[in-house]
């Protein structure tokens, strides 16, 4: 089996990508932040000139005059009024903008976390292949996407603080060409150095935090044992606490130190070259006060001058952090969208008439079920994980028949588990083929094999929900239908424990949620055995992979007998290494290292005395 690979993004596809996403999550938003921010960027040139004839008509008048009256001179004097009222509406402006400009861009950031994560959500939710999960490149690129979202909630502010930074540059350099045309072009070449260097750091760290993609993921697992509530128990009673305490932290230390040294050497070596920026803010100051002393400058114009100069060092320097943090972030989200553009292997024909099963129209009644049914057939099928070299599965032959019950028994590790997987099309095979009524299992539409299939498998789902959820999930159309979510829960043998609760059916399940209950292991079993009952009436197919696994001797006697029953008519397929259902079974196939070894009834391999003669008198003898 091929592995999926993540395509390469580059820093500019990303940050172009984030910036449509802002565009379709927060349109308004983004189009108020750039009014925003250009009053707010233009702003400050405007009150900095307004200064300038302000000190300079103040400068006029007291050479001119002496009066006692300067409020009445003021009145008296429009070009000195006006400016002064200007400098005052100017700044109250700027102090409004900065609250609307906060809740604006609070606003966006929500709005882009809302529609990145939905996304991200969406994509893993709906990704056919459960590689996806199983798989240690793939699960590096969903923890590094995990990272991503909240990296996608900076861009907010870092387009933000752009968009001013752009809007007080161009104004500044403007007016600070009028000192001299080589004053703005030598602060802009003096800060590139920085620029450089900063960039170069951004991409070296961003290379160890891909690297260190795994230490990431087994810190949130060891996080998880120390928090997770299915390992409270025995982390107490085994007093594991200190053990996976030093592990978290053993994590974190390999995972801050190596970063730390990065930012260390880069920070110094950007501290180095800011020196030189300093020289390109310098010069133009100094020029600008000789100027002043030498007579070509007015106060007025000496008090502009040096404010320009610095809002155009600010501005640079608002441009310099906002692009490294946009380069940062372009790489910090660049797994989001291999993420999202992952395709997955398991691909699902196009729907018409011709791809569809061959269903009965009612396939609840026996004879429908098995009528012009040529059931399943799996021929030289070979399976390999990907990432394996291994093959779990190879070359195995077997036909199962419309309505039969073949219990598939071997130990574990013999390929059984993966059996299932393959027949309920969670992977498609590496080689040879699965074939239901006489096609292709991958011609089909993957949603119609999947909701002609009931599955109950070993590490089942439990979900954080309702009784009525928990069990209705198996039928969606069906959550409404008490009846039939009852029938299930009977059919299941969990009704008296259902029927016990205060808020029967809209009990919450799991601790975690309010007011929720706990089942035991037994009990959850069952609430997964009725959620595959709600679609019994349309499926064609059962799939139990080692279904009482968690039951004891006497309940696990009643689920084989609820199993014989709501099995009947349907073709059924128990997974197990425990053999008791064995006996009831049309057909036994035993498995050892991938491949069918031995098939037929109970008495046939008995009477055959190997494999299963073995493994079922070494079971049974535990029983007396």
């Amino acid at each position: 089996m091929t592995i999926v690979q993540p395509t390469q993004i580059t820093t500019f596809q990303a940050l172009r990508r984030s910036l449509d996403l802002i565009i379709q999550a927060a349109p308004i938003e983004l189009r108020n932040l750039i009014i925003l921010n250009i009053i707010s960027g233009a702003a400050p040139s405007g009150i900095l000139f307004l200064d300038k004839l302000i000190i300079d008509e103040v400068s006029r008048l007291l050479s001119q005059t002496q009066t006692a009256q300067p409020f009445a001179l003021m009145l008296s004097h429009p070009i000195l009024l006006w400016s002064i009222a200007g400098v005052l509406s100017l700044k109250l402006v700027a102090d409004s903008i900065d609250t609307m400009s906060t809740f604006t861009v609070t606003s966006l950031r929500d709005r882009l976390q809302g529609a990145v994560e939905g996304k991200v959500l969406e994509k893993v939710a709906n990704f056919n292949d459960i590689a996806l999960f199983e798989n240690p490149e793939l699960l590096n690129i969903v923890e590094l996407a995990k990272t991503g979202v909240s990296k996608i909630q900076q861009l907010a502010f870092s387009l933000s603080m752009t968009i001013t930074g752009i809007f007080i540059f161009i104004p500044s350099v403007s007016l600070a060409a009028a000192i001299a045309w080589w004053v703005p072009l030598l602060m802009l070449i003096s800060s590139l150095p920085s620029i450089y260097i900063e960039r170069k750091y951004t991409r070296i760290i961003w290379r160890v935090q891909k690297k260190q993609a795994k230490i990431s993921r087994e810190m949130n697992l060891s996080a998880r044992v120390l928090t997770g509530e299915e390992y409270a128990k025995e982390l107490r009673l085994f007093g594991l606490q200190e053990l996976w305490l030093k592990r978290w932290q053993g994590q974190f230390v390999q995972f801050f130190s190596e970063m730390q040294a990065i930012r260390k050497k880069g920070a110094i070596i950007v501290l180095l070259w800011s020196i030189v920026s300093r020289i390109g803010v310098a010069l133009p100051f100094v020029y600008v006060v000789i100027g002043a002393l030498g007579g070509r400058y007015t106060l007025g114009d000496l008090a502009l001058y040096s404010g320009l100069i610095v809002q155009v060092e600010h501005s640079l320097h608002l441009l310099i952090n906002s692009y490294t943090n946009l380069y940062d972030i372009a790489l910090g989200v660049s797994p989001i969208f291999q993420l999202l553009d992952l395709k997955p292997e398991l691909q699902s024909p196009l729907v018409n008439v011709a791809s569809r099963l061959p269903l009965s129209e009612d396939s609840s009644k026996d004879s429908d079920v098995t009528q012009n049914k040529i059931g399943i057939e799996i021929k030289h099928l070979s399976f390999c994980y990907p990432g394996s070299k291994k093959s779990t599965i190879a070359h195995l032959n077997l036909t199962i028949n419309p309505g039969e019950m073949l219990v598939v028994v071997g130990e574990n590790g013999a390929g059984k588990t993966t059996l299932g997987k393959l027949l309920g099309r969670l992977y498609d095979p590496t080689e040879g083929a699965i074939e239901w009524n006489g096609k292709d299992l991958r011609n089909y539409p993957l949603e119609e094999v999947r909701s002609r299939i009931a599955v109950v498998m070993q590490d089942y789902a439990r979900f954080p929900s309702t009784v009525r959820e928990n069990v209705g999930f198996g039928d969606l159309h069906l959550l409404s239908d008490d009846t039939t979510i009852n029938e299930a829960i009977y059919e299941a043998g969990i009704a008296a424990k259902v029927n016990s609760l205060e808020k029967g059916l809209e009990t919450p399940l799991g601790k975690q949620l309010e007011d929720g209950i706990d089942l035991s292991g037994g009990q959850w079993q069952r609430i997964a055995i009725a959620r595959a009952l709600m679609r019994l009436s349309t499926v064609e197919v059962l799939i139990f992979d080692e279904p009482t696994a968690a039951l004891d001797p006497k309940t696990e006697h009643e689920i084989y007998s609820i199993f014989r029953q709501i099995a009947v008519g349907k073709t059924t397929i128990v997974i197990s290494h425990r053999l008791g259902l064995a006996k009831i079974a049309d057909r036994i196939a035993v498995m050892e290292n991938g491949q069918i070894v031995e098939i037929g009834t109970h008495d046939e391999l008995i009477e055959l005395g190997e494999i299963y003669y073995s493994m079922f008198t070494r079971q049974a003898s535990s029983y007396i």
